[in-house]
């Protein structure tokens, strides 16, 4: 079946805004939109109602709990019983050894979780104060201002070539320590013209925990990937790729960001999967960009699958 006599109806298309497709129907669709303009945009209008459906009234929820309700619900305080001193001063010098080793560890990790708050609150602070969205994560910046800087490349626009797609991949999983994919889309009007190793900014909101961060080695933490993507047009689209992120398990949600550099304006779509936290920057309008974000997140889902599946004996 060609790519013109698959059968989308309206239905679908709003599985497709709603993110309830498999990835291969996903794909279709994602084909499909890119050679049907008029629907693309009118899913692109979905998609934009949708998103201030979810922001009606998010200041309401975001607001803290009356003082009220969080009293009402904490239990009534026991009365201490009235000790005399000695007894009080004899259980104090009987626990006090044992508790303080185990009370000294959980002070720490109670004044730990505290810093790394206060620190988070700091940097959402500097980000307010410097004029940027504190809800945006600093590596989708870093994914614009990579794209605003090797786009333009003419003869060294990436540090390996597609002609080395399978040793990039390799080397870059290694260096990332996680799985990478890098989506064939010529069949879609893309080629993988490489990619390239970038270092990683000093980002809180996509470190990792504790525990996390004990699991991940110091050199995969302060690395990032870029693909790069061209078409016949010679436009071109990059694939950041960031880990740590701090949801690994959190939906996947496309955000758009604008970057405005010297007149041109990049826009990139952000979201997490899994481990991994993906910006893909263009300079091209965002319904393209949405179809696209689309595509190779459906790809690289059908990827994954296949490389994690059992081989059949």
């Amino acid at each position: 079946m060609t790519h013109d006599e698959i059968d989308i109806d309206d239905p679908t298309l709003h599985a497709y805004v709603d993110g309830q497709l498999p990835p291969e129907r996903a794909a279709q669709v994602a084909d499909w939109l890119l050679r049907h303009p008029r629907a693309a945009q009118q899913v692109l209008g979905w998609r934009e109602q949708r998103d201030s459906l979810k922001a009606l009234h998010r200041d309401w929820l975001d607001e803290p709990v009356p003082p009220s309700l969080t009293a009402a619900l904490r239990p009534p305080a026991a009365k201490a019983p009235r000790w005399p001193r000695a007894w009080a001063a004899a259980l104090l010098l009987a626990v006090g050894l044992g508790a303080g080793v185990a009370g000294g560890w959980g002070g720490h990790a109670w004044w730990t979780g505290k810093k790394e708050a206060a620190e988070m609150a700091a940097a959402a602070a500097a980000s307010r104060a410097a004029g940027r969205d504190p809800s945006i994560p600093e590596y989708v910046r870093d994914a614009a201002i990579a794209h605003a800087v090797y786009q333009p490349e003419k003869r060294h626009p990436v540090e390996v070539g597609a002609d080395q797609a399978d040793h990039l991949i390799q080397w870059l999983s290694k260096r990332l320590g996680q799985p990478l994919y890098a989506p064939t889309l010529r069949d879609y009007g893309w080629k993988l013209v490489g990619g390239r190793l970038l270092p990683a900014g000093d980002d809180p909101s996509t470190g990792a925990s504790a525990g996390a961060s004990a699991r991940t080695s110091v050199g995969a933490a302060l690395a990032r990937a870029q693909f790069m993507y061209e078409n016949e047009a010679g436009e071109r689209f990059t694939l950041y790729v960031s880990t740590g992120a701090s949801s690994p398990e959190a939906p996947v949600a496309f955000r758009l960001m604008q970057r405005v550099e010297g007149g041109q304006t990049t826009r990139s779509l952000f979201w997490i999967d899994g481990k991994l936290a993906y910006a893909l920057s263009g300079n091209f309008d965002e319904r393209r960009l949405r179809v696209l974000a689309d595509l190779v997140h459906a790809r690289i889902g059908m990827i994954a699958r296949a490389s994690s599946a059992p081989v059949a004996p």
